[in-house]
């Protein structure tokens, strides 16, 4: 396909015609949908922000409402004579009546001295602000307990049978005993200012429509949502939705008078929801899943009167109807756009086939010239009177001057390639030369640099070592002096005196390890010939003790034959280090893989090679091109020392170690062996001036060539 476009200049310019066409109507597309529904959901959620704040205000008015109630009481002149008279039965009798005008659940008036003996804790926290004088309207949140003290009736008002809810929190309960309450306290003082009792009512908004219902109709009226959609309002219970107009199932649909069975009282909210509310006491502005359908919500957390958060109040409308909408528009957006790159790619069409006409025979010309080899076509007079005749012209003027400078062009060529050829060979000698010596002096470097840190490392080791060794020996001989006298005495503080030995021998080795690492060439003494496995085993006894500490077993594969000339306690002080690194990178309890075989080049036996292998952590790249520079570590209490003392002993040898290793599935160090010893000596700097020399008469031989 693209390769048919891209061979012809018809499709390359119905290409570049359309293609920005298609471009823009894809971008206003994009952009239209973008638009469309980054508005709309702006909008929605402004609408139903608007809609919690109107709830909202609902509620607090029939708060007032109920206070008012209440104040119009305690302010009667009926109600304060049959106080002063102490006439209990008509106070009752008159507080019945406008408990049942009123739609309260319960009203009493509680009398000072009686006060103390209610077991109410939501109102004896209330208590100091009430003997205060304040009148008090909210929310608060009554057990069953409380309810059946102040009405035997109102406990089975209140209770809720809970429904399984997808996407709600796991919970045991099965019925929801509790009940939230609009209540209203109001004191009531007599003509002296002193407090003689407090008028006390509520509504119980468990099992009830009237609330939001009326903040339903208020909102949610005809015409405020498109055809399918349902506005609804709820009032939560913590999570359980304990008055609400979400229809249980889906199907019941339409703002219709829902029965109780028919609403989703008993449901619980969405956990998601119930987090960013309740636990985080946040307005939630977003779509949320409600019992089976997504709609676009607001919830806001409800406090009682003490300040805590006990429920939520809710609004929101179904998400669909909406949706709907939104991509029926953006169709018809989109088929409009189409059916105008229809008409425009057609118009195009029709053109640029009469355009390309001429660039047809100017190409059939040039086709003829290309696949033929001859310049004699000419393209001629175009019917047409634009750049296309200068064109043609210039084109055939062209292939006149071609036609008369072609026999010099082949005489030219002769002699180019002679020269090309003659350059080429001399930048070629050249650039190798200069390669060499760039090699070299950087060998010569790194060797100077290696050599000048060895010389400060070794006369500041020296001194160290005679300045710590010895008082180390001082320490080591009291320790010895201590524990020979105290004899059994020792015994409790027998830990602390190994301590101090293990800590002394370490320092040595530390020290000694410098000294290794700084004067290589004091330790080339005492090479022999072994047998490899044996020497293994003997080194597995060392780091038998802190192997088994970790847990950490050893499989073993010796399959070596020959034998490698070595020091034997340098070569156990390299793999006891290599072990205790492998079973460190383990990082707990694991295995590690000691493998032995022959070491063939060219299927002759050179030596011995042994491979330990660890299934740990992995080292990163980075660090591994600097694991054997010394001082170089990731262990906490590493020195850095180990693998660089290890990689000097083994290069003594004339031998090498080299490793391998990926995050996450471990390491493999694998150390060479000659079977006879090559002891390394330090004329290699001597080796790589005589390179330099060597090189830069190489380079001048180059220059002298040319």
């Amino acid at each position: 396909m693209w390769h048919k476009i891209n061979s012809s200049l018809r499709n390359k310019l119905l290409l570049l015609t359309l293609l920005p066409l298609i471009l823009t109507a894809i971008g206003f597309v994009i952009m239209a949908a973008y638009w469309a529904s980054s508005y709309t959901d702006r909008q929605l959620y402004m609408k139903v922000s608007a809609d919690l704040a109107v709830a909202q205000g609902t509620l607090d008015i029939m708060q007032q409402e109920q206070l008012n109630t209440l104040n119009q009481l305690a302010g009667s002149y009926e109600f304060r004579t049959h106080l002063q008279l102490g006439d209990q039965r008509s106070i009752q009798i008159q507080m019945l009546e406008i408990r049942n005008s009123r739609g309260l659940d319960f009203l009493r008036f509680l009398p000072t001295d009686l006060i103390a003996d209610i077991k109410d804790p939501s109102l004896a926290s209330l208590l100091p602000r009430l003997y205060q004088g304040e009148q008090l309207k909210g929310l608060t949140v009554l057990d069953s307990q409380m309810l059946d003290r102040i009405s035997a009736d109102l406990e089975k008002l209140a209770q809720i049978p809970l429904t399984e809810t997808p996407r709600a929190l796991p919970s045991n309960r099965a019925v929801e005993d509790k009940a939230m309450v609009l209540r209203a306290l109001v004191p009531v003082k007599d003509k002296f200012g002193k407090l003689i009792g407090i008028l006390d009512s509520g509504s119980i908004l468990n099992n009830t429509t009237q609330a939001v219902d009326t903040i339903r109709d208020l909102v949610y009226g005809p015409g405020t949502l498109p055809a399918g959609g349902i506005g609804t309002v709820t009032l939560f219970l913590d999570d359980v939705r304990i008055s609400t107009n979400v229809p249980q199932k889906q199907s019941i649909g339409s703002n219709k008078e829902l029965s109780l069975q028919e609403r989703a009282i008993g449901t619980r909210v969405s956990a998601e929801v119930h987090k960013h509310v309740m636990g985080q006491g946040q307005k939630w502005l977003d779509r949320a899943f409600v019992v089976n359908d997504w709609y676009v919500s607001a919830y806001q957390p409800l406090s009682d009167l003490n300040g805590k958060r006990i429920g939520m109040i809710y609004t929101g409308f179904t998400e669909a109807p909406f949706s709907k909408i939104y991509y029926k528009t953006l169709f018809e957006s989109a088929s409009l756009i189409g059916l105008i790159m229809l008409v425009s790619g057609f118009v195009i069409l029709i053109h640029t086939r009469l355009l390309l006409n001429p660039l047809a025979r100017i190409h059939s010309v040039v086709t003829s010239v290309r696949d033929d080899g001859s310049i004699q076509p000419r393209i001629g007079q175009l019917n047409t009177s634009d750049e296309l005749v200068d064109l043609a012209r210039q084109f055939d003027a062209m292939l006149d001057l071609l036609e008369s400078r072609e026999q010099e062009i082949l005489q030219a060529r002769d002699q180019l390639e002679l020269t090309v050829e003659q350059r080429t060979r001399s930048l070629r000698n050249r650039t190798e030369a200069l390669k060499q010596h760039i090699r070299l002096l950087k060998t010569t470097r790194e060797k100077l640099l290696d050599n000048e840190k060895l010389a400060v490392l070794g006369e500041l080791t020296a001194g160290i070592a005679h300045e710590i060794n010895n008082p180390a020996a001082v320490i080591l001989g009291n320790i010895d002096l201590l524990v020979a006298e105290l004899g059994d005495a020792v015994e409790p503080a027998r830990e602390e005196v190994d301590m101090i030995i293990r800590q002394v021998y370490r320092i040595r080795s530390l020290i000694n390890n410098l000294l290794q690492y700084s004067r290589p060439d004091h330790y080339v003494d005492g090479y022999e010939s072994h047998q490899i496995s044996p020497l293994i085993e003997d080194t597995l006894l060392l780091v038998s003790h802190a192997l088994e500490k970790q847990q950490v077993t050893i499989e073993k594969s010796f399959k070596a034959s020959c034998p490698a000339e070595v020091n034997y306690q340098q070569l156990q002080q390299v793999l006891v280090n290599l072990i205790i690194n492998a079973s460190h990178a383990l990082e707990g309890p694991g295995k590690v893989q000691l493998h032995t075989a022959n070491w063939l080049e060219d299927g002759e036996i050179k030596g011995v090679v042994i491979q330990i292998k660890d299934r740990g952590k992995g080292i990163s790249e980075d660090n591994l091109k600097h694991i054997f520079d010394p001082f170089f570590t990731t262990k906490e209490s590493g020195t850095g020392l180990g693998l660089s003392v290890s990689y000097g002993i083994i290069r003594r040898h004339g031998g090498d170690i080299t490793v391998s290793s990926r995050l996450g599935e471990g390491t493999v160090f694998s150390v060479y062996l000659l079977q006879q010893a090559n002891i390394s000596t330090d004329n290699e700097l001597e080796g790589i001036l005589d390179g330099l020399a060597a090189a830069d008469r190489t380079n001048r031989r180059a220059l002298t060539s040319e």
